[in-house]
This record gives structure tokens, C-alpha cells and sequence, in this order.
């Protein structure tokens, strides 16, 4: 394969993620690291990607937002280790707040099917809710307003309003990206202040992202990393970028690689 093949090759990828890794790179190229990081350097002054711990994004820009079909089969592994990540901080008879996002929707099939009853589940995402109807013995209360179709969430003023009046014992968010220079972010600026009230209403939040998520920023910011209680992450997360998420006294629950199923529970 040619250089410019392999550079063809690293933008296709990032046409359908929002990342790649230097291993997944190495191991398709058949080539060292360091081969694959002088090439990721070539490209970035080029400007076709953008260079981040471990790998490399899309330059897409900060407006791009993914649809949840578009979505819901990326990263599928990853997800399904930290929606267990997560399973894992809840207790029996926590009120737990779940934002929309695919990553959430594996923790709510993980909910739907686990040991952990009498689990009280607030949410703005109607397939959430939908994902729990069945579950008779795990209270939703589904928070309503304006239907963002692509995202399959609820946000403005009516959500807000109710979201306001409850408070969760966790809570887990979802989001676009995150740097340890400018924090969390989205590009919706209605779902990050929806987000930011979410955070406000649980005792204990989480933010659930996978490794494709870091290194990049998105238009509206939802919280600095300092504001950060928690993150569940996966594997694939680079080591580096953790420890200094802890240096900054960020929680950091990483989720390890897994299969389908998990002690019985399908999703």
C-alpha cells in the first residue's frame, strides 16, 4: 500500500468514527508506531486529521453531531465494558439519572437485565425509556420536552424545568468530546445546558465515553474538567491521558474488554 493509499485509507475510517488508534493503524498497515505517527504527523499539517494521545480524529470541525442510528454500531464492545463499568457503582435502590446517548442505552439493557432490582431510573431519552418498559420492577420517570429526533432525547425549557425539581444518587452523562484543556463538550448548546442541569441534580455524576471521545472539542461547553465528579471509560482509553485525568482529581472507572454476555445478562 502506498502512502497515499494509507492516508485514503485513515480518512475513509474517519468518515464513519470520529477516531483511530496508532495499534489499530499499525496492525492494518503491517508497519511500526513510529511509522504510523510520522504519517499521522504528515497528515495533520495538511490538515486532513487531527493528531491526539495515542492516535488520531477527523477534522471535522466543532459542529459535527452524529444521529443515534448512526451511532449505535460504533465502538460496540467498548460501550457494553463501560455501560458494566458502570452497572458496578450502582447499589439496590439507587435513583439514577441516564442521559441519552448509545453508550447509555447499553447501561440501560444492563439494568433491564441485571441482579440489582428496586432501581429507580430517570431519563430525557425515549428509547431509554422504552428499553426499560418491560422491567416492571424498575421505577422511569422520563422527562419530557422538545424531541430532538436525531438524538432521541427531550431538552428545553420544559425539560429543564422538571429536571430542576429531582435529584438523583448517580448520574450518567453522555457527551460529544473531552481535553484536559477545555473540558467536557457538545455541539448542541440546548443539550449541554440540559446536561449541566443533570450533572447539578445527581449527588454522585459520571460521564460515559468511550476512547474515540478524547482529544477533541465540540462547540458548547458542558463542564471543565475540574467540575468533573467521574468518568467511565473503556480499555482503549490511553493510559496517559487517565493519570492525568486523576492528577486533576477526576475519578476515572475503566471498563475492561469484553464479550456479548456477561454472568448470564444479555443486551
Amino acid at each position: 500500500m502506498t502512502t497515499q493509499e494509507k492516508k485514503e485509507f485513515i480518512i475513509k475510517i474517519l468518515d464513519t468514527q470520529s477516531s483511530v488508534t496508532v495499534s489499530q493503524l499499525s496492525e492494518a498497515f503491517k508497519i511500526s508506531d513510529v511509522s504510523v505517527r510520522k504519517l499521522l504527523a504528515a497528515m495533520e499539517q495538511e490538515g486532513l486529521v487531527k493528531r491526539t494521545w495515542g492516535g488520531a480524529i477527523s477534522a471535522y470541525g466543532s459542529l459535527n453531531e452524529f444521529s443515534h442510528k448512526e451511532k449505535e454500531w460504533k465502538h460496540t464492545a467498548e460501550k457494553l465494558s463501560i455501560a458494566y463499568a458502570a452497572y458496578d457503582c450502582i447499589s439496590d435502590g439507587d435513583a439514577v439519572f441516564l442521559d441519552c446517548g448509545t453508550t447509555t442505552t447499553q447501561l440501560a439493557r444492563v439494568i433491564r437485565s441485571g441482579s440489582k432490582r428496586k432501581i429507580l431510573v430517570g431519563t430525557n431519552a425515549i428509547n431509554i425509556a422504552m428499553e426499560l418498559s418491560e422491567a416492571e420492577d424498575i421505577s422511569v420517570i422520563v422527562i419530557g420536552g422538545n424531541f430532538r429526533h436525531r438524538i432521541l432525547s427531550c431538552v428545553g425549557a420544559y425539560a429543564e424545568e422538571m429536571m430542576k425539581t429531582l435529584f438523583f444518587d448517580k448520574g450518567f452523562i453522555s457527551g460529544n468530546h473531552l481535553t484536559l484543556e477545555h473540558g467536557f463538550t457538545t455541539p448542541d448548546l440546548q443539550e449541554a445546558r440540559m446536561k449541566r442541569l443533570m450533572m447539578a441534580s445527581c449527588k454522585e455524576h459520571y460521564i460515559a465515553l468511550d476512547y474515540s471521545k478524547f482529544g477533541d472539542d465540540s462547540l458548547g461547553l458542558i463542564a471543565s474538567v475540574s467540575d468533573l465528579d467521574g468518568i467511565v471509560t473503556d480499555w482503549r482509553t490511553p493510559a496517559p491521558f487517565i493519570d492525568q485525568l486523576r492528577d486533576r482529581g477526576v475519578k476515572v472507572v475503566q471498563g475492561n474488554e469484553v464479550l456479548s454476555t456477561r454472568e448470564g445478562m444479555f443486551v
